[in-house]
């Protein structure tokens, strides 16, 4: 809808253009200097700045329509003043300007930061195009290496200690980069699709799409079924509760390399999941300590039949995924939960088909505080000295067996 605003700002460009043209002014009087490819000047640090305007660039851009004064509208003779004022995009686009401000780019120019990036640094300055035009800078073809303008420059990246130092090369690893990048499907997420476009936020903000607890509705835009299941899961209830180690979508997937679950490079691989990624919490002593988690859950499965098959590299092999569920993980004592008591029998039949109630009764993960535990490492120790016994009794005997032959030898040759 048409505010006030940009009313006024319309009328004041119409009369400004009116008022031009009767003076005999033109479009043609601009290009007479800014036409020419040499022209130059050089900023307070010494560097040089072209002033060069290419006609038909322009004339292409969204804005070709425009005479140079919409814009530059304090440039009221020819030739105009050299301290001209910046030009002010929200005198049209009121709407994004005031979403800039909160933003985490507007703060830093606020705070002096002469590198913060402004309209024209992600939109362009006489080439702005559409964003659905595949040459646009906020394309979703181009838009990563626009942010990575900034966002992967070293010199940048130090300066302002951004702590992610080249988040491109980590997106065209990605799904979602390999489908926009190479499949052109412009669904996928780019930039802007986690982020957001003018208003970004950082990392602690809490009204910032990516932070942590914002996450799962960030990624949930485009993967909503999933979203519905996680939202369903123990992690999230403890999430929703402002634990942080909860996991939440990019804690398990990987923020900018997400990768697919196939890939063996993936942290959701099957031959991954559970030394790497269930691994970090499951495995960490401190948080079980903290939440009361049961202790050596991923140690205890690493030494069961489908831990050293997933270590021999068996992808048929159940890891904690086959069993847990993947994202509406639920505890054992819920109903629902993939190993409640009264579900384990499906669950095992999943792979081992005929399995009866019976099969699912031994308990997966041993610990040698539990009766089972100590059983079986009473069988284990057991047969571990037996078989040394075993193994040391032969060696007694054949080697005896072995000193005495050779004695026996001996004394044929010396009688002979």
């Amino acid at each position: 809808m048409l505010n006030f605003k940009t009313l006024l700002t319309g009328l004041a460009v119409f009369f400004s253009m009116m008022l031009n043209s009767s003076m005999g002014w033109s479009q043609e009087s601009c290009y007479e200097c800014h036409g020419d490819p040499g022209l130059v000047i050089e900023d307070e640090a010494g560097n040089e700045i072209s002033l060069y305007v290419d006609a038909e660039v322009y004339s292409n851009s969204v804005h070709g329509d425009f005479e140079c004064i919409v814009c530059h509208y304090d440039a009221e003779e020819i030739p105009h003043a050299d301290d001209l004022e910046k030009v002010d995009c929200s005198m049209c686009h009121d709407d994004a300007y005031e979403e800039f401000q909160t933003s985490i780019h507007a703060e830093a120019k606020a705070e002096g930061a002469v590198d913060a990036p402004t309209c024209a640094d992600c939109h362009g300055k006489h080439n702005i195009l559409p964003s659905s035009n595949t040459k646009s800078m906020t394309n979703p073809l181009n838009l990563a290496a626009t942010c990575a303008v900034c966002h992967a420059d070293p010199k940048i990246v130090k300066k302002y200690d951004i702590p992610i130092p080249d988040p491109l090369s980590a997106y065209k690893q990605s799904v979602h980069g390999i489908a926009v990048l190479s499949e052109r499907n412009f669904d996928a997420a780019t930039c802007s699709s986690c982020h957001g476009s003018h208003d970004i936020r950082t990392l602690g903000d809490p009204e910032s799409p990516i932070y942590w607890k914002n996450v799962p509705e960030t990624c949930g835009q485009c993967h909503d079924n999933i979203l519905q299941e996680y939202t369903e899961s123990i992690h999230w209830s403890m999430a929703v509760r402002g634990v942080r180690n909860s996991p939440v979508c990019t804690d398990c997937h990987g923020e900018h390399e997400v990768k697919s679950p196939e890939d063996p490079k993936s942290p959701v691989h099957p031959l991954r999941i559970s030394s790497v990624t269930c691994e970090r919490c499951h495995g960490a002593e401190l948080i079980a300590e903290r939440y009361g988690i049961p202790e050596a859950r991923v140690a205890t499965f690493e030494e069961s039949y489908h831990g050293l098959a997933i270590k021999g590299g068996s992808l048929a092999a159940a890891n904690c995924a086959s069993c847990h569920g993947i994202h509406m993980i639920l505890p054992s004592s819920d109903p629902r939960s993939l190993v409640h008591p009264a579900n384990l029998r499906e669950t095992c039949g999943s792979c081992h088909k005929g399995a009866t109630e019976n099969f699912a009764k031994g308990p997966v993960h041993l610990t040698r505080s539990t009766t089972p535990g100590r059983v079986v490492q009473f069988v284990e120790t057991f047969y571990i000295w037996l078989i040394a016994i075993i193994i040391g009794g032969m060696i007694i005997h054949n080697g005896s067996d072995f000193i005495r032959r050779s004695k026996r030898k001996v004394r044929q040759r010396e009688e002979e």
